[in-house]
């Protein structure tokens, strides 16, 4: 497993990290028929392989259900093992007290460290930030206090779209930034790896594999996504590949990309997790397959952006098999 610094924090990151949304919610990306939640024992077991095998970076928040809480206990005394979590944005943040947003961020970072079974959060990032909270500032400024506390160590904002990305990059103020990139989505790559670079941001990629979409489960898009099915048929054809050697792939591709330092990737299970830790071995993809790889990218944020996908019409699709 390589490991890289993460932009300016000082941390050193696995290049492969692991995220735990499946360990926790009912439904995650491109579910199989009659696919549920993972199993609490399975769960543990999948970060426990991944910890064992270099993987030392891990992703929650307090939105993904129970999986704080099994991280927690799957790494519990593993000091050698960092943890980013998240704070959601209060739904009523335009009109409470700055003292109300505090109590509120305290008390989702007090639960974290309760759940996590941890003395100091290594990363805490605004969780689906957005461009008017990163620029008013006062959520970052309740991490600030949060860290001056010792409650955490540093400050990092997840989003969406490249206008967002920019906005936390320039505040001066986030040390970690954690966007979309991947095969068909890389819209983050011609400007934002560059000036994140040039800031000393840290950038952890995730959906790297589009929610399932880049591996075999893309057979279960719904009819609404067609057009998604068929760039990922077109991906197949330009890279010369199949759908068993599809995923690794991606994986290679985002950690082809200069200015990414670690690769979340969603795992269900320890044999998922082997053949992430396969991917990352055989290295980037080869310059001419890594330009071939670039003029596979998407604009259509209905296709990219899985928070648009109709998850309704998957399971409807699934009750009927």
């Amino acid at each position: 497993m390589q490991y890289v610094s993460l932009g300016t924090t000082g941390l050193r990151v696995s290049r492969l990290s692991i995220g735990t949304a499946a360990f926790g919610l009912d439904h995650y990306g491109i579910p199989a028929p009659r696919e549920g939640v993972v199993d609490s024992s399975e769960a543990i077991q999948a970060i426990r392989s991944a910890a064992e095998s270099g993987i030392n970076l891990f992703d929650t928040a307090p939105g993904y259900g129970r999986s704080e809480e099994l991280l927690g206990q799957a790494l519990v005394g593993r000091n050698d093992c960092l943890i980013a979590t998240k704070v959601p944005i209060p739904d009523d943040i335009a009109v409470i007290s700055s003292f109300a947003l505090a109590a509120k961020v305290n008390i989702s970072v007090e639960s974290s460290l309760r759940l996590l079974q941890r003395d100091v959060l290594d990363i805490v990032q605004i969780h689906n930030a957005t461009i008017p909270v990163l620029q008013q500032g006062e959520l970052i400024a309740c991490l600030e206090r949060a860290r001056e506390a010792g409650k955490l160590r540093y400050i990092g904002a997840s989003v969406y779209g490249e206008d967002t990305a920019l906005a936390a990059v320039r505040t001066g103020k986030v040390q970690v930034l954690q966007v979309a990139l991947n095969l068909l989505d890389q819209r983050m790559r011609p400007r934002l790896l560059d000036e994140a670079q040039s800031a000393g941001v840290g950038v952890l990629s995730r959906s790297a594999l589009l929610k399932g979409a880049l591996t075999s489960r893309s057979r279960w898009l719904p009819k609404s996504l067609r057009a998604l099915s068929q760039a990922c048929e077109r991906v197949l054809k330009v890279l010369g590949t199949n759908w068993e050697e599809l995923p690794a792939m991606a994986l290679r591709f985002c950690l082809s990309l200069n200015g990414v330092h670690s690769v979340l990737v969603g795992v269900r299970s320890p044999t998922e997790v082997k053949n992430c830790i396969a991917a990352e071995a055989a290295g980037p993809l080869e310059p001419d397959l890594l330009n071939k790889a670039y003029t596979l990218a998407l604009d259509d944020d209905l296709l990219l952006n899985p928070t648009y996908w109709d998850l309704k019409e998957m399971d409807t699709r699934y009750a009927q098999l």
